[in-house]
């Protein structure tokens, strides 16, 4: 995509966002997801703080508002980690090395964040829309900034709430810094994003919201440690983060119970992570350790269940 034209508001606003992107064996992803990004950079709003995650095949540094920083093979949580204490924008945006960003309606966003007052932590975008192929028209149309309004969060700000309408939070550094306790889990392989997400709605107190926001973008690469059906090894593995985050999200839901979308959050994540347990071909063993914690799967009997876990286990490649 173009760059922002040197005439362009953007261009006369000092740094105001940091991009913090982990990268690990997966350049050419993260080529078209620093490409995506550059507008902004160029422009001198943003940067984008790379994390090479120990990758085989070491990330070029290619500077031009590009900060790369390398780091032994720790995982994405701690990769977002060290991007948080190098950034040095106003804010700070956590995207994945294999998206590509859409600048559709952006200029509402970044005027929005420039108008915040200096006591609000965080912007919560309601809507986040993952295109599946990048040949696809985003809906045309400016988000009504006009909406945008400061509350009490989760009254209003809402977990993510499927594959194709998630939520996105972006968050003041200044404020994070001061809350160090506020960090991706370093001893999570899975979810430790949404950990995060929680952790820093809960404790922001106010934070700016619009759901009238559609920031568009697609993955070009299917590079996830999750993808594909899981080995007897990676099942275990994985299952184990997967049963300490209902264990906490069951104590979050527990605080806040008055709010009505923080349960059925719960409820569509038990759903969802019966049903990923399941096409991923997980051993009995697992699934029953998943059931203790979050309960047992309704419609389906749990028969069922581990009917189409054994017919994955048969016909799918294991990872």
């Amino acid at each position: 995509m173009g760059g922002v034209p040197r005439t362009s508001p953007f261009f006369l606003l000092s740094m105001l966002l940091s991009f913090i992107v982990p990268v690990y064996n997966n350049a050419a992803a993260f080529a078209q997801c620093r490409r995506s990004l550059l507008p902004l950079v160029e422009s001198g709003i943003a940067e984008i703080v790379t994390v090479d995650d120990g990758s085989v095949a070491p990330l070029v540094p290619d500077g031009h508002g590009v900060r790369l920083l390398r780091t032994d093979h720790r995982g994405a949580a701690a990769a977002r980690n060290a991007g948080i204490e190098a950034a040095t924008g106003e804010f700070v945006w956590f995207v994945d090395a294999d998206d590509i960003v859409v600048m559709d309606g952006i200029e509402c966003l970044i005027d929005d964040l420039r108008s915040m007052p200096k006591w609000v932590p965080m912007m919560h975008i309601g809507r986040m829309v993952i295109q599946s192929s990048p040949q696809e028209k985003p809906a045309a149309g400016v988000p009504d900034a006009s909406a945008t309004l400061c509350c009490r969060p989760l009254s209003l700000v809402r977990p993510r709430s499927s594959i194709a309408d998630h939520t996105t939070n972006i968050v003041r550094r200044s404020w994070l810094m001061e809350h160090s306790e506020l960090r991706y889990p370093e001893d999570m392989s899975i979810l430790e994003d949404t950990v995060f997400a929680l952790r820093v709605v809960e404790s922001a107190g106010q934070c700016m919201c619009n759901d009238t926001y559609r920031f568009y973008c697609h993955r070009t690469f299917n590079q996830s440690t999750t993808a594909g059906a899981w080995s007897a090894e990676r099942s275990g593995r994985f299952m184990g983060d997967i049963c300490r985050f209902f264990v906490f999200l069951r104590s979050y839901a527990d605080r806040h119970s008055a709010f009505a979308a923080v349960g059925r959050f719960f409820e569509r994540m038990r759903y969802v992570y019966l049903r990923v347990a399941t096409v991923k071909g997980c051993p009995r063993r697992d699934l029953d350790r998943l059931v203790s914690v979050v309960g047992r799967p309704s419609p389906c009997p749990m028969w069922f269940y581990l009917f189409v876990a054994f017919l994955c286990r048969t016909f799918r490649q294991k990872r």
